[in-house]
C-alpha cells in the first residue's frame, strides 16, 4: 500500500483520515482536519447519494388505480418533490399541500367524533390551538406559501402540537427518508385540503446518483382538478362510460375538456388508464429547471 500525503502538514502516511462530509480531503489525523476546517468548509459539499425510487399511489382511486413510479434525487427538497408529483399526476398546482411521516404505532383518531372536531374548529376561530385527537405523525412538512392558499384553512385537522413542522423548501428528501427514528414511517403527500387528494409514498429502492427527477412507470389518467373529491371523479368517469349521457353528464364532460384547470380536450373515453411518460419527463425537465 502506497503512502498518502496529508493536505495540511504534507506528511506522508499509510492511513489517512478522509473528510466524512465530502470525501475529497485527506488528513494525517483529526488535528489537521480541525485546523483545515475553517478554510475547507466553504468548499465542502456533501457526497451525492443514490436517488430514491418511490411508488406513489392515490389509494382511493379505483378502476383503474392511479399510480406513478418516480425517481427522486437524494438532495431534492420536499418542495421540489411536490412539483414533481404535480407534474407526474397532472395536477395544476392550484392548492396547498403537505407531507407527513405517519407513525404506524400511533393511536387511531376517531373520525366519527364530530363533536371533538367542531370543538377544535371553534377553538381555532378563537385563536386557541388545541389538539384534535392523538398525535398521528412523526413530522409534518408544509408548503412555505401556505398562507397564500385559500384551502389552507382546512388544514386544522393535520396540525398537532406534538408534531414538529418544517417548511418544504428547507428540508431535503434524503435527510428525512434516512431517519433511523422513523424508519417504519408511512409517508403521505396530501394535495388540496378541500378535496383531500391523498397520495401514499412507498420507498421501493435506491437508484443511481442523479440530479434529475424521472417518472419510469405509471397508470391512470390525471384526475380533474376541482372535480369534487373521489366521488366527483367517479361521476365524471361514469359520464364518459354512459352509452347515452344525460344533460348533466354532458356538462361534466364539456367542463373537463374545456374549463378544468388541468383540462384534457381529448376527454376520458377509453382513456381512463392513459399516461404518457415522455410528456411527463419532458415537463419534469423543464419545470424543475424553473425551480432552481
Amino acid at each position: 500500500m502506497s503512502a498518502g500525503k496529508c493536505e495540511v502538514c504534507l506528511e506522508e502516511k499509510l492511513k489517512l483520515v478522509t473528510c466524512g462530509r465530502c470525501g475529497n480531503r485527506k488528513y494525517c489525523g483529526a488535528g489537521c482536519q480541525r485546523k483545515n476546517w475553517p478554510t475547507h468548509k466553504h468548499a465542502c459539499q456533501p457526497k451525492k447519494q443514490p436517488s430514491w425510487i418511490l411508488k406513489i399511489t392515490i389509494p382511493d382511486s379505483r378502476d383503474p388505480q392511479i399510480w406513478r413510479t418516480l425517481v427522486c434525487p437524494d438532495g431534492a427538497t420536499f418542495q421540489e418533490l411536490h412539483y414533481a408529483i404535480q407534474v407526474a399526476f397532472g395536477w395544476a398546482a392550484a392548492h396547498s399541500y403537505d407531507f407527513v411521516a405517519r407513525d404506524p404505532t400511533a393511536e387511531e383518531r376517531s373520525v366519527a367524533d364530530i363533536r371533538a372536531l367542531m370543538q377544535h374548529r371553534m377553538a381555532l376561530d378563537k385563536g386557541e390551538h388545541r389538539d384534535f385527537g392523538p398525535r398521528q405523525n412523526f413530522i409534518r412538512i408544509i408548503n412555505p406559501d401556505d398562507d397564500k392558499m385559500t384551502d389552507s384553512m382546512h388544514a386544522y385537522g393535520r396540525k398537532h402540537s406534538q408534531t414538529p413542522e418544517k417548511k418544504a423548501d428547507k428540508v431535503c428528501v434524503g435527510e428525512q427518508f434516512n431517519k433511523k427514528e422513523w424508519k417504519d414511517a408511512e409517508w403521505e403527500y396530501m394535495y388540496d385540503f378541500g378535496n383531500n387528494w391523498g397520495h401514499e409514498i412507498e420507498i421501493i429502492g435506491r437508484g443511481k446518483v442523479d440530479d434529475v427527477f424521472e417518472c419510469t412507470s405509471g397508470n391512470g389518467h390525471a384526475i380533474a382538478e376541482d372535480v369534487g373529491s373521489m366521488s366527483g371523479w367517479e361521476e365524471l368517469k361514469n359520464a364518459y362510460r354512459a352509452a347515452q349521457p344525460d344533460n348533466e353528464q354532458k356538462k361534466k364532460m364539456h367542463w373537463f375538456e374545456n374549463s378544468a384547470s388541468n383540462f384534457d380536450p381529448e376527454g376520458l373515453k377509453e382513456r381512463e388508464s392513459y399516461v404518457d411518460l415522455s410528456i411527463i419527463n419532458a415537463l419534469l425537465r423543464t419545470s424543475m429547471d424553473c425551480t432552481d
